[in-house]
């Protein structure tokens, strides 16, 4: 063997051998990526679990830009009225509108049903004339925190809080402009209820009947009210009696309402044998017609009608909307009254 052959053999061996240690070579696996979120599909889009628990929890929220105007900002609250101040107001305010609201959501499924509740934060600049603590020609901002808690077993549930009652998300705020139509009239929108309400769904039917405080005051201010619904397809109806222990008086609610892109419809009637009734906007017979189209898939435009008997007084509003992009909406609302007052805002919001 010559010396050629040897150094031939001896590089070939150690290319053997090299290669053999090189399939056997350990490699690291790659650490898999930390999970600091897990997400929770199981109510919907935003949820995410707790840490160590099965609750899901989601948390939203809106910042709200608004310019507001009216030709008669000229209103008294309770309490200023018995004090004999009036609050002045202004035309123009880019102040009173303004404001921004948390929303905390946390549910988790058990054995019976779904346990859920609600916490929602709302701060504003300042309040709408004679809403807000009178100084002269300030209106005070503030804040004011909404909640509820409930658990849903789909046949039958029941919720406690303190919110716009379980009776107005029922049926609803009237029509379809953010006004809503008559159905926000006065104590409806001014006064912060607590309440607690059963409910239930079997089929295309739900139902719900409950009790609602409206001053905080025990069995002086104290509502009762029970309602139905049916669904089917795109048309839906309910009606509901209702009844004002301090006021003495009862009332009846209903309405029947279809969608048939782009259109949607709605036909509301409410009812009052007097005017102390908390859940009407007025004594005896009251009217909501509204109206909604999307114009595409960003843009609509929605008027409601509401016309109340007695006294004789009527009220039109109009909104135009605009979707900017996800998160990000323009809205722009007219009001005109029989009194002869008008209204309106152009509003900028965030949505997250």
């Amino acid at each position: 063997m010559n010396i050629k052959s040897l150094l031939l053999g001896s590089a070939t061996a150690f290319a053997v051998v090299s290669g053999a240690q090189a399939a056997d070579a350990i490699v690291a696996a790659a650490p898999e990526p930390m999970e600091y979120v897990k997400v929770c599909d199981a109510f919907g889009t935003g949820y995410f679990y707790i840490p160590g628990t099965e609750t899901c929890l989601k948390i939203s929220g809106l910042v709200r830009a608004e310019l507001d105007y009216s030709n008669k900002p000229l209103f008294s609250d309770r309490t200023a009225a018995t004090a004999g101040i009036t609050n002045p107001g202004y035309k123009w305010s880019s102040y009173t509108g303004s404001q921004f609201r948390l929303f905390i959501d946390a549910k988790n499924s058990t054995e019976v049903g779904t346990v859920y509740s609600s916490i929602q934060i709302r701060a504003y600049n300042g309040q709408v004339a004679g809403s807000g603590i009178n100084t002269g020609s300030t209106y005070n901002g503030g804040y004011r925190a909404y909640f509820y808690a409930g658990i849903d077993a789909g046949a039958v549930g029941f919720e406690a809080g303190s919110y716009d009652s379980y009776w107005h998300r029922f049926f609803g705020y009237g029509g379809f402009t953010d006004d809503g139509g008559s159905y926000y009239s006065g104590a409806l929108y001014s006064l912060l209820r607590s309440y607690a309400a059963f409910f239930g769904k079997v089929g295309n039917i739900s139902y719900t009947a409950g009790v609602d405080d409206f001053s905080g005051v025990a069995g002086k201010t104290a509502g009762l009210n029970g309602a139905v619904k049916g669904t089917f397809d795109n048309v839906s109806a309910a009606l509901g009696v209702d009844y004002d222990v301090a006021g003495k008086s009862f009332g009846l609610t209903g309405y029947v309402s279809a969608k048939f892109d782009p259109v949607s419809l709605k036909l509301m009637g409410i009812y009052a044998d007097k005017s102390t009734n908390f859940y009407t906007p007025a004594r005896g017979f009251t009217m909501i017609a509204a109206g909604k189209v999307d114009i595409t898939k960003q843009l609509f435009a929605a008027v409601d009608y509401s016309y109340s008997f007695t006294p004789k007084t009527w009220n039109v509003v109009g909104d135009l909307g605009w979707n900017v992009t996800n998160g990000f909406a323009v809205l722009v609302e007219g009001k005109y009254t029989s009194t002869k007052i008008s209204s309106g805002f152009l509003r900028f919001q965030r949505n997250f």
